[in-house]
Formats: structure tokens, C-alpha cells, sequence
């Protein structure tokens, strides 16, 4: 009798094998863009988008003198496959009183890529300069890049009385 519910056992485990059925499971998820760029108050080196929301931003920066001022970084999280890359333009800092606008002319650098505004016109920071350029990604990424403007002695001191503004502008383009 044990020989036969031995038997028995081992048919029934050798024939579960015969009826025994593969099945798979396909993933499929489809990971959105992200991107974020901002002007923060140091070098970004966060993870997420969040953490680039929260970081302390760079608005706007007062100029007492001339000379090189660190004014804060562009700062740029991205997971775009194949990169991006961050241009900019700046305007002369401008006084208007009456009819008449007095200029003064600043440097914008992001290192060894930098311009220089020109008066009336708007000055361009273009390719194959860049403030930031990634040229590939493989996963969500942080990018920062110093800003720094340089005003020169003659510019400032030259300059007549007034309240003076300028911009800064950042443009970010997905390759």
C-alpha cells in the first residue's frame, strides 16, 4: 500500500508538470518631461523638480559700484532625452528722466561665455555661447551655471544721475 500511494504521488507530481502554463506580464508607463529653470541664490544640485521649486531664487540684485559681481546661478532640472540648452538676453541699465535715457553698459558671464548689452539695443548671449547646454540625458538631471556681471569703472562713474534698471532674461530650449 505505501508503495502504491508512493507511485501515486510521484504520477501525480510528474503529470502536474505536463499541464503546467507560462504566463507573462507586460509593464508599459510612459515617463512625462520635466523641466524646470530658475535663478537661484546658489548652485543647484537637487534631485527634483520640488527641490528646484524650494530652492531660495534670485530676483533682482542692487549694483553699488562698478566691478564683478557673482549675482546668483541659472539653475536647470531636466530629464529631456536628448538635452537642452539656456540662451539669454540683457538690457542696458537705463535712467530715463524727461526725454532723455542715459545708459549704462554691463557684461553678462556665465564663465567663458559671456556678452555685453549696448545702449538702446538688446544684446543676445546665442550660439554657440550658451549659459547652460546639456547635450543628452539618461535621467532626471540638476545643471547650474554662475552669473556674474561685470561693470567697468568708466561706464559706472561716467554715468549721469538716475535710478537705473536692466534685465535679465533666460530663455530654456529642449533639443
Amino acid at each position: 500500500m505505501k508503495k502504491l500511494v508512493t507511485l501515486l504521488i510521484i504520477l501525480a507530481l510528474a503529470t502536474g508538470g505536463i499541464f503546467a502554463y507560462d504566463s507573462t506580464l507586460d509593464l508599459r508607463t510612459i515617463v512625462d518631461q520635466t523641466q524646470g529653470m530658475k535663478i537661484t541664490a546658489s548652485q543647484f544640485t537637487g534631485t527634483t523638480l520640488e527641490a528646484l521649486n524650494s530652492a531660495a531664487e534670485v530676483t533682482s540684485y542692487t549694483v553699488t559700484s562698478h566691478g564683478s559681481f557673482d549675482v546668483g546661478w541659472i539653475s536647470v532640472i531636466s530629464n529631456n532625452l536628448t538635452g537642452y540648452y539656456v540662451t539669454a538676453s540683457a538690457t542696458a541699465m537705463a535712467s530715463t528722466v524727461g526725454t532723455t535715457t542715459s545708459y549704462i553698459d554691463y557684461t553678462v558671464s556665465f564663465g567663458t561665455d559671456e556678452f555685453t548689452t549696448n545702449g538702446a539695443t538688446t544684446a543676445y548671449l546665442e550660439p554657440p555661447k550658451y549659459a547652460l547646454i546639456a547635450q543628452s540625458l539618461e535621467s532626471l538631471s540638476p545643471n547650474s551655471r554662475k552669473i556674474t556681471l561685470k561693470i567697468s569703472a568708466d561706464a559706472f562713474n561716467s554715468a549721469a544721475e538716475g535710478q537705473y534698471t536692466g534685465t535679465v532674461t533666460f530663455f530654456f530650449n529642449a533639443t
